[in-house]
This record gives C-alpha cells, sequence and structure tokens, in this order.
C-alpha cells in the first residue's frame, strides 16, 4: 500500500495510532469538534511525517454553507484557536498572506481570505488620527505562483518579511486530506508553518519560524484529496466485500505518479464562503478589542 497523503496533522494521526511523542485531546465547542495535536519531539516528527509544533483542527459538517456563518460561533471558535498560537506576538504588525492561484478554484483559498482581512498598517503609519486606537497594524500579501511572477513564494515572503519587519506572519492556504468527508469541512491552525501548495501537488520551500526569522501560523482547509486515496478506499472496500485478495500496488505507484487530485464539483460557492470564514476568523484573533461588525464596518 501507498503511504497515506494528507496535509492534515489528525489524519496521519489516526493512520499511525499511538505514536511516542505525539498527543492527541479532542474536545466539542458548540457545534464543532476540536482536536489539538501536538508533536513533541523529533521522534514523533519523523513518524507523523510532519514538523514539530501543534496542530488544532476545528470540524463541522456545514462549515462551508453560508448559513453556517449566520452567527459568528464558528469565527469565534477558529479565532480563539489561532489567539492560543500567538504567545507573546499579541501587539506589533500583522504579515496575512494568501498563498495559491486566484485563477484555479481549489487553490484560490490564501488570495480569496486576504480580501477580506481588515488591513490598516499603511493607515497607522501615515495617519494614525484616523483610525481607532484599539486596531492593531495588519496587511496583506498575495505573492502569487510563480508560473505566473517568475518567483518562488518563498522568494516573495521572505523579501517582503524583510523589508516590513512583521511580529507576526499568517500563512493561508489550500490543503489535501485524506478522507473526502473532510474537504470543507475542516480548519488546521498550526505553529509549524506551511509548504506552499502542498494542497494541489506542488510542494515549494517552506514558510517556517526557521526560514522566516519570526513567528508563522498557518491556517488551512481541506479543498482536494488525491484520486490515489479514492482508488485504495474503493479497491479495499471491494475486497473486503468480495473476499478477494490481489495487489492493487501498480494503480496506486500510476495514480500518484499522475498526482491527480479530485474537488467537490460546489467548489465556487464553497469557496468563496470558507474564505468569508478564514477572514472572520483572522480578523477576531488579530483585532480581539473589535467586534465582528465593527471590522466588517472598517472593511467597507
Amino acid at each position: 500500500m501507498s503511504q497515506i497523503r494528507t496535509d492534515l496533522a489528525m489524519e496521519s494521526r489516526e493512520a499511525a495510532g499511538e505514536i511516542p511523542g505525539v498527543e492527541m485531546k479532542q474536545m466539542t465547542m458548540g457545534g464543532a469538534t476540536v482536536t489539538r495535536v501536538t508533536v513533541l519531539n523529533q521522534e514523533g516528527a519523523q513518524a507523523m511525517g510532519k514538523p514539530m509544533g501543534v496542530y488544532i483542527t476545528i470540524e463541522q459538517s456545514n462549515l462551508y454553507e453560508k448559513e453556517a456563518q449566520v452567527t459568528d460561533e464558528l469565527a469565534a471558535c477558529l479565532s480563539r484557536e489561532i489567539a492560543t498560537l500567538f504567545h507573546r506576538e499579541k501587539t506589533g504588525t500583522a504579515l496575512v498572506v494568501g498563498l495559491g492561484n486566484r485563477d484555479l478554484t481549489p487553490d484560490s483559498l490564501g488570495p480569496r481570505v486576504t480580501e477580506e482581512v481588515l488591513v490598516s498598517r499603511h493607515i497607522l503609519s501615515q495617519m494614525p488620527d484616523m483610525i481607532d486606537e484599539r486596531v492593531r497594524s495588519v496587511c496583506v500579501l498575495s505573492p502569487g505562483v510563480m508560473g505566473s511572477t517568475g518567483m518562488e513564494t518563498g522568494e516573495v515572503v521572505s523579501a517582503v518579511v524583510q523589508r516590513i519587519q512583521p511580529d507576526l506572519v499568517i500563512v493561508v492556504d489550500a490543503l489535501a486530506a485524506r478522507s473526502t468527508g473532510r474537504i470543507l469541512t475542516t480548519v488546521q491552525v498550526t505553529d509549524a508553518g506551511v509548504a506552499p501548495g502542498s494542497g494541489v501537488g506542488n510542494h515549494r520551500g517552506a514558510l517556517t519560524r526557521e526560514t522566516l526569522g519570526v513567528p508563522v501560523i498557518a491556517v488551512g482547509v481541506p479543498m482536494v484529496v488525491h484520486a490515489s486515496t479514492i482508488l485504495r478506499d474503493s479497491m479495499e472496500k471491494l475486497m473486503e466485500k468480495s473476499g478477494a485478495k490481489f495487489d492493487i500496488s501498480v494503480l496506486l505507484r500510476d495514480m500518484d505518479g499522475a498526482n491527480l487530485v479530485v474537488t467537490p464539483v460546489m467548489i465556487d460557492e464553497a469557496v468563496r464562503n470558507v474564505a468569508s470564514l478564514v477572514a472572520d476568523g483572522i480578523n477576531g484573533a488579530l483585532q480581539p478589542d473589535l467586534t465582528r461588525e465593527e471590522i466588517h464596518a472598517m472593511r467597507i
């Protein structure tokens, strides 16, 4: 069997079972299930295939539906979980980076989120009297993709970080899940950073505290599942029902090599809704002294 392919630490932990150096706790908050996976040491990181750090997932079946965002319960939950990873970086400038391709719907989450984040750095630096003193300095960046810009995402982000010297970087990207049931129903937040393009199988240089020199929090939502995992699940169910035993490793290798991914048919509207939810969560975490209504009013 091929190795599990997922960007979700929770799925890696579920597949591997109990792992020394990895802790997992789960709780219910409102209508959402919150799972916290902590990779404590290098032994755990190697077994998980994930860097050391804290990985928080928020699951709700209707996460991507507009109705789920009528109240601010989900956004408030996401804000709280993002804020738990801030540590000392609760003040100072925050840079929100939206990774991905705006023209490729399953990869457009990052750029869509940056469009809805409350941007204030330019006003605070040039016209501080024109803005509420409770507002934190925030700027955003959508670096695009190398096919359009000719530059690696890491190069662009690193250059901007060096120039503006933010105290915190929040990176938003599309992810890939192991289970189709977690597509657009799960948000993962981690202080371990991110590898740009991982969700669509296009890994680039990692954006982490080590590479950028500042704390990096990554927020991601699974938008796709690898076709090889769907094939594997289908073949395993077929073998279980029929009792037949045969080797599907060749098929799986071919599918892995093709690097095919699958996304839901309602992806367009779903991405718009999820982007609004993630933006609300980030705005709430960065601007804790402002209400959701005040933030929305300032964005207009």
